[in-house]
């Protein structure tokens, strides 16, 4: 037993949290007999995962299919270090999460005791806020205000360390979410003569583009982002985390920019006269080399956190604000005729380029990576959930999946994160029973987080896990055959027969090395009603393409080889 159960109340605990709208909650400790019974009969399901870092990235998932704060219940110590890279992911990639910790003695600290830390000192630089907690007659209040920091302004992770021996304190970091009000204030004060300043900028412009990032979705703006889009016809590229905001099939949507951006996508932002950023933050993967990013634009830059503004590329107009407030203000102020007349030569150019301009060099393999991921799309509907891990899987998923809401590509976009996965998946399977769940993954990546099949077939999840095994870390791979002379260095894997390591743990295991076997197990896998597992042989090495070279200009992408 853990010590936030044995000294904690956790009826208040449950009980508070469900009053202020909490249904699932996440955690790698088997809660007592009671507790069980109690979220029951409140309503709220606990999920137990096998390793806390799994169950930071379950609540993740939750939180980024959702929307809502994702809740995690964490033991002292190990248990924070374990889970500090789903935190750190969190962070990143701006997921509103609330982390419950449990500390057992403060004075403690000081003599370094058994299984204790200072593990509000350790996550102070990848969490909005903490609070430390002794007194439960304040517990409402305190998990009441960490929700609502979590997901206001630019949502984070937020940290409740409860606490046995201190009087209630609150330690909030200094950062975005501390300043929202501030913001909020600012941006009235300014937003009318904004609003004109890009409202001109966007009717003069003859070749605009709009870059839509995270932000778009997790403000809810997608829907005033596409209605903007069809009145005015401006091209639209997005970063990886902005994947959904535009249906993939929308000829206006040039698909995603940067180092593995498509050609199109990346033609129209170096050439574009007017660059509107929404909700994005000029990461290095977007931009490519600084000096080269988009350099005949102006640009307009639309953040929440005024922090990302100006921070790497130089903006014309910088506009502080939530992205959904700018769209659905701008969209109704626009005069979409005029804009229409100035850029209809350039739009039908972006169009051009992508419908003649093809991405990738057919595959000469049995069975190409490329045509698993749109047989898997063939297979879904449009309210499938994709989970990604990191590597070429995600970008051949990014391109080759044909996404069109937003919240069904779940992804770690910032710090790239191997493992995230799988747990991710569970906690979007989570936001509601029986709805379909994708999990792509690589085989070096599923090795990192395995262990949680068993957590899929202990809650019967309709999770389709579908491993790509072409035997090596397969980006640093192509990393390696590209830019350093094919000298391969510690990039070959090992791996299990990953169908029967699915069946070892009670999941449905397939496998295919063909395009005719490969329809085969997909149709059999989707028609099952539990989890399954399905492995496919693809060619060892298959590269992805686009690619940007490193230090290069996204201009000079690389189609082929």
């Amino acid at each position: 037993m853990n010590w936030i159960q044995e000294n904690t109340d956790m009826e208040g605990l449950f009980d508070s949290l469900k009053l202020l709208g909490v249904d699932v909650v996440f955690g790698s400790s088997n809660l007592c007999q009671e507790t069980m019974t109690l979220t029951e009969n409140e309503n709220i399901r606990y999920f137990q995962l096998r390793h806390e870092q799994a169950a930071v990235h379950a609540a993740d998932g939750y939180a980024r299919a959702t929307g809502k704060p994702g809740v995690v219940l964490i033991q002292t110590a190990s248990g924070i270090t374990n889970g500090i890279t789903g935190i750190a992911t969190a962070y990143s990639d701006s997921v509103p999460l609330v982390i419950i910790a449990g500390l057992r003695n403060q004075s403690s600290l000081k003599s370094q005791a058994w299984q204790e830390l200072n593990i509000s000192g350790l996550t102070m630089p990848i969490t909005k806020h903490a609070f430390a907690l002794s007194d439960f007659d304040d517990l409402s209040v305190i998990l009441q205000d960490a929700l609502s920091i979590a997901a206001n302004g630019r949502p984070g992770p937020v940290l409740v360390e409860l606490t046995a021996d201190s009087k209630l304190t609150v330690n909030r970091k200094e950062g975005q979410g501390h300043h929202t009000s501030k913001q909020t204030t600012v941006n009235a004060r300014k937003q009318e003569k904004s609003l004109q300043l890009a409202k001109e900028y966007i009717e003069t412009a003859r070749k605009p583009v709009l870059l839509i990032g995270g932000g778009v979705i997790s403000s809810g703006g997608s829907g005033h982002l596409k209605e903007l889009v069809e009145q005015s016809r401006i091209p639209v590229v997005s970063s990886l985390l902005g994947i959904g905001a535009m249906d993939a099939a929308n000829p206006l949507y040039l698909g995603m920019l940067g180092m593995h951006g498509t050609f199109a996508a990346n033609k129209a932002v170096h050439h574009c006269d007017l660059l509107v950023c929404i909700g994005a933050r000029f990461s290095d993967r977007v931009t490519g080399k600084i000096s080269g990013f988009s350099p005949k634009s102006k640009k307009i830059h639309i953040d929440i956190d005024p922090a990302e503004i100006n921070k790497i590329i130089p903006i014309d107009l910088p506009i502080v604000s939530d992205a959904r407030e700018f769209l659905s203000e701008l969209k109704i102020q626009l005069d979409y005729q005029l804009i229409k007349e100035n850029t209809e030569i350039w739009t039908n150019e972006a169009i051009d380029w992508k419908r003649t301009v093809p991405r990738f060099d057919k595959s000469k393999s049995a069975l190409s990576p490329q045509s698993v991921i749109q047989m898997l799309n063939k297979h879904a509907d449009e309210e499938t959930i994709v989970v990604t891990d990191v590597g070429q899987h995600q970008i051949w998923t990014a391109h080759y999946y044909a996404f069109s809401n937003p919240r069904t590509l779940l992804t770690s976009g910032g710090l790239g994160t191997m493992g995230y996965g799988l747990p991710a998946a569970i906690g979007a399977a989570a936001t509601c029973p029986g709805k379909p769940v994708i999990c792509v993954s690589g085989d070096g990546s599923f090795q990192m987080n395995l262990q949680e099949l068993m957590t899929a077939v202990k809650y019967q999840l309709p999770i389709k896990i579908i491993i790509l095994n072409n035997g090596y870390l397969g980006m640093v791979r192509q990393w390696q055959e590209l830019f350093y002379n094919g000298r391969y260095s510690s990039v070959k894997m090992s791996s299990p027969n990953f169908a029967q390591l699915a069946e070892a743990y009670g999941v449905a295991g397939y496998r295919a090395g063909s395009e005719e076997e490969a329809r085969k197990v997909i149709a059999k896998a989707f028609h099952h009603t539990g989890p399954a597992l399905l492995e496919f042989d693809v060619v060892e090495e298959e590269n992805v393409y686009p690619i940007v070279p490193p230090n290069h200009s996204n201009h000079q992408i690389i189609l082929s080889r």
